[in-house]
C-alpha cells in the first residue's frame, strides 16, 4: 500500500529547497530514481538515509517521519524563542537602511536565501544573542571574538553578530545607499577608493562566502565558542544569563579556567555557548589605551599594511608569526589581501599546502585560484554549472561536503565525478587537488584572522614602539 503523506511532504520540502530529485538524491547518496519512489509512495528511505534528509531539508527526523511541521506546534515558546518574527523584521530593516529601498535584487536574493533555510530554526536567536554581547562589549571597550563560521550568513552580520560582510566586493555609499558590485574583484579590501554618484567617499566591503557553506550548521544542534578578556568574562555572563532567563539553559563552568558552557534547549534544537577567558584580549585593550586608536578607527586595507606582510615582517602577528607561515608568504609572494586570506586557509587546513596546494603554484596557477577553503571547492564547482545555464547549487554543495569532510582523500574521486567534473570544463588540477585534502577551513575563520591581524600590523606600522612593549 503506498504511503502518499510522507511522498507528498517530501516532495513539498524538496520544492521548499529548490532541489530537483536528482539533486536531493545526489546529496544524500542514492539514485533519482529512489527519490521519485519515495514521492509517489512507492517505498521510504532506511533510518540512515533518514538523517541525512534532515539535514538537507533542514528538518528533524521526528518530522519526517510523522509529515507535520513541528513548527506548528510552537505557541507555548518562551522568551526569546517566542520573538523570532521580530528578530526577522529587525533584520529586514537593517538590511534596508544600509542598502536602500528598495534594495539590489541579489541582496534580496541573498537574504531570502538565508531566510528560507533558517525560519524554521532557532538560529537567528542565536545570532542576536551574539550581537548582544557584542554590543556590550563595545560599550566596555572590550573585545570578543566568535570562533564559527557566523561570517558565512548575511543575516548574522546585518544584526551584528559579526563583522564580516559575506556578499561579493562592493562599494556601498553611507549617504544615498548606493551599491556598486565589482564582478572583477576578488575581495572587497583589495578595493580602489571610490566616489559616489552623490559626491560622497563609497565605502567597500564584501568577501565573496557563499551561505551554501554554512548550511551543515544551521540544521543542527549548533555551537558557539565566544573567546573575550577575562575582565569581560563576568558580565558576559551575566549578560547570557539576562537573555535566556525565560528559557530552558544549564551552565557548566570551570571557573578556575574561566570557561562556562551554556546548554540552551528549545523545540527546534539546542544550542551551546561557551565563553572563553583570553588574556590576549587584555593586550588588544592596552594598545587601544596606549595609542589613543580604538581598532574600530583602524583603516587597516592599506597598501603599506600590505607591503608588511609581503616583506615577512610578521613577528608578533597573531597566525602570520609563525616560521610555517613566514615561509608560505616567503614562496607566494601575496600581492593582495584575498592572497592573505588565502594564505590563513592554506596554513590551517589539513592536506591542503604540502603536496598540493603548493605545487599548484609552482607550477603556474596563482594563489588566488587554489583551493584554501571549503567555499572555493563550492564556488568554482557553482560557476562553472552557470555557465551551463544551471542555477541549482546541489551538485556544487555535495562536491563541496565530500571535500570538507575528507571522503575524496580516504575513498579517492571516482571515475564519474571526474567525468562530471570534466564535462562541467573543470581543470583536471581541481580534481587532483580535492583528492588530497582531508580537512577545509570554512572562509569566514580566514578573514576574521586576517582582519586581527592587518589591524594589528597597522599599529605595528605607526606606533611601533607601544606594539613591541604590548605585544
Amino acid at each position: 500500500m503506498r504511503d502518499y503523506s510522507f511522498g507528498n511532504f517530501l516532495h513539498e520540502l524538496r520544492s521548499r529547497r529548490g532541489l530537483t530529485q536528482y539533486q536531493l538524491g545526489a546529496l544524500v547518496g542514492v539514485s533519482d530514481k529512489a527519490v521519485s519512489k519515495w514521492e509517489n509512495g512507492f517505498s521510504k528511505p532506511q533510518r540512515n538515509i533518514l538523517y541525512k534528509l534532515s539535514e538537507v531539508l533542514g528538518i528533524s527526523v521526528d518530522e519526517l517521519l510523522t509529515c507535520k511541521y513541528r513548527s506548528t506546534e510552537q505557541k507555548d515558546a518562551k522568551g526569546v524563542f517566542a520573538m523570532k518574527k521580530q528578530l526577522w523584521n529587525k533584520a529586514f530593516t537593517a538590511m534596508r537602511e544600509r542598502y536602500g529601498d528598495p534594495v539590489p535584487v541579489e541582496i534580496e536574493n541573498r537574504m531570502l536565501t538565508e531566510q528560507t533555510e533558517m525560519q524554521d530554526t532557532d538560529v537567528i536567536v542565536y545570532f542576536d544573542l551574539l550581537s548582544v554581547l557584542a554590543t556590550e562589549a563595545q560599550k566596555q571597550g572590550e573585545h570578543i571574538r566568535v570562533r564559527g563560521g557566523t561570517g558565512a550568513s548575511f543575516v548574522a552580520y546585518l544584526l551584528g553578530a559579526t563583522e564580516i560582510d559575506p556578499l561579493p566586493p562592493h562599494h556601498y555609499c553611507p549617504d544615498c545607499h548606493t551599491v556598486i558590485f565589482d564582478r572583477n574583484a576578488n575581495d572587497g579590501w583589495d578595493l580602489p577608493q571610490r566616489k559616489c554618484p552623490c559626491g560622497k567617499e563609497m565605502k567597500a566591503d564584501g568577501h565573496h562566502i557563499p551561505f551554501e557553506t554554512y548550511r551543515h550548521v544551521v540544521q543542527r544542534n549548533t555551537s558557539f565558542d565566544i573567546a573575550m578578556s577575562p575582565h569581560f568574562w563576568q558580565m558576559a555572563k551575566t549578560v547570557v544569563t539576562e537573555y535566556f532567563k525565560h528559557c530552558d539553559v544549564t551552565a557548566s563552568e570551570r571557573e578556575k579556567d574561566r570557561v562556562i558552557t551554556y546548554t540552551v534547549a528549545s523545540d527546534r534544537s539546542g544550542c551551546a555557548f561557551t565563553l572563553l577567558a583570553d588574556a590576549e584580549f587584555e593586550k588588544y585593550r592596552a594598545l587601544e589605551r596606549a595609542t589613543a586608536t580604538a581598532f574600530e578607527r583602524v583603516s587597516f586595507s592599506q597598501p603599506e599594511v600590505l607591503d608588511e606582510f609581503r616583506c615577512g615582517n610578521t613577528d608578533g602577528i597573531p597566525e602570520f608569526g609563525t616560521n610555517f607561515c613566514k615561509d608560505m608568504i616567503r614562496e607566494t609572494s601575496p600581492r593582495s589581501f584575498h592572497d592573505l586570506i588565502q594564505i590563513a586557509g592554506l596554513s590551517h587546513g589539513t592536506g591542503v599546502w604540502g603536496d598540493n596546494a603548493r605545487d599548484l603554484i609552482g607550477q603556474g596557477v596563482p594563489l588566488g585560484s587554489v583551493i584554501a577553503y571549503r567555499d572555493d571547492v563550492f564556488l568554482h564547482v557553482e560557476t562553472r554549472l552557470l555557465t551551463r545555464g544551471i542555477a541549482n547549487t546541489g551538485y556544487a554543495y555535495r562536491i563541496m561536503e565530500d571535500t570538507r569532510r575528507g571522503i575524496y582523500a580516504r575513498d579517492g574521486v571516482s571515475d564519474e565525478t571526474k567525468k562530471q567534473l570534466k564535462e562541467l570544463e573543470v581543470e583536471d588540477w581541481f580534481a587532483d587537488s580535492i583528492g588530497r585534502i582531508r580537512y577545509l577551513f570554512p572562509k569566514a575563520h580566514g578573514v576574521t584572522y586576517v582582519k586581527l591581524a592587518a589591524t594589528l600590523m597597522w599599529y605595528k606600522i605607526h606606533y611601533p614602539e607601544e606594539f613591541h612593549e604590548i605585544m
